[in-house]
């Protein structure tokens, strides 16, 4: 009998304990809503941003993306195919255009990229160039470098989901990206228009080439005068198998669950920029998903990975 009283005081108290974690927990989640109601976008933008920095992002508020920064210190560590067969282990399941061609003697790599990275639905468009010519290699073997800023060229592209435009962006870069926060999509879902502005009719000339060695035809392109203008739909080029398609459905599962625990924990809000202020408040860890899949996290782990290497000697 003393023995049953003590199994019921215990579980009693275990109750007491799970109720109190509770109401703890809905009174911060109450006082979060109420400070995201109360702060200004100025104040929840910087917040934002501050958070993201580190990684090489930024959040725009008039586009309702994420997107990374020109000064993002991944320009330091190039491109190469070995990136794209690994995207799945970090949440990528995307589309990839590698386009090769020569111009002034150097190998030149202009790639394009479409899919679901993690829990963002995005593009990029990357321009890299080999520094060291390594002819025992094939253009798709060799690593590149990220191109300097007199190299950068101006980059337009629109993200299009079922025939309706998700977003736009314009500009001189070297690594042109949007990512659209909690919108799941497959990339056959996703078209990529891209336009590109070449300082002279031989680079032009030379991409076209390569776009053509691809699997291009002349009629896939609009060009006006040193511009050029096309759309990634259907990869032309051989895709990364290093994993199947089973891992790939996997992943995807993955992405479409965070997705909609994204959405489901910040039902209160219809703005991009207040559903980030209360997670980073209320919910740190499910911030944290955000930052640790896709290809955020992606280029931390490879500048972490290199900073061991350089630790080493190696």
């Amino acid at each position: 009998m003393h023995i049953n009283w003590i199994i019921c005081g215990v579980v009693a108290a275990v109750l007491l304990l799970l109720i109190f974690i509770c109401c703890l927990r809905i009174r911060r989640h109450k006082r979060a809503k109420c400070r995201v109601k109360r702060r200004c976008d100025e104040e929840k933008l910087r917040d934002i941003n501050r958070a993201l920095k580190p990684f090489g992002f930024a959040y725009d508020l008039h586009r309702d993306i994420i997107y990374s920064l020109k000064s993002a210190w991944q320009k330091q560590f190039g491109y190469g195919k070995l990136y794209d067969e690994m995207a799945p282990v970090m949440n990528m399941i995307i589309h990839s255009e590698p386009i090769y061609f020569e111009y002034e003697g150097k190998r030149w790599m202009i790639e394009l990229w479409k899919g679901q990275y993690g829990i963002t639905t995005g593009a990029e468009v990357g321009i890299y160039v080999e520094k060291e010519r390594d002819e025992e290699k094939d253009p798709e073997d060799a690593f590149y470098q990220c191109v300097s800023e007199d190299e950068e060229l101006p980059i337009s592209m629109v993200l299009y989901k079922n025939g309706k435009r998700m977003f736009q962006r314009n500009r001189s870069h070297w690594w042109l990206t949007g990512f659209s926060l909690g919108e799941f999509s497959w990339p056959a879902e996703l078209m990529l228009e891209v336009s590109l502005t070449f300082p002279d009719f031989g680079m032009l000339e030379a991409f076209l080439d390569g776009c053509y060695y691809a699997g291009y035809q002349p009629e896939d392109f609009r060009v006006w005068y040193r511009r050029v203008c096309f759309r990634l739909y259907q990869p032309k080029t051989a895709q990364p198998s290093k994993y199947g398609k089973v891992f790939g459905r996997w992943i995807q599962r993955q992405n479409r669950r965070n997705c909609k625990l994204y959405q489901r924990i910040t039902k209160d809000f219809t703005r991009t920029i207040d559903k980030l202020d209360y997670l980073m408040q209320a919910y740190p860890r499910i911030f944290g998903i955000i930052i640790k899949t896709g290809r955020i996290a992606w280029g931390k782990k490879k500048h972490g990975f290199h900073r061991k290497k350089t630790k080493r000697g190696v």
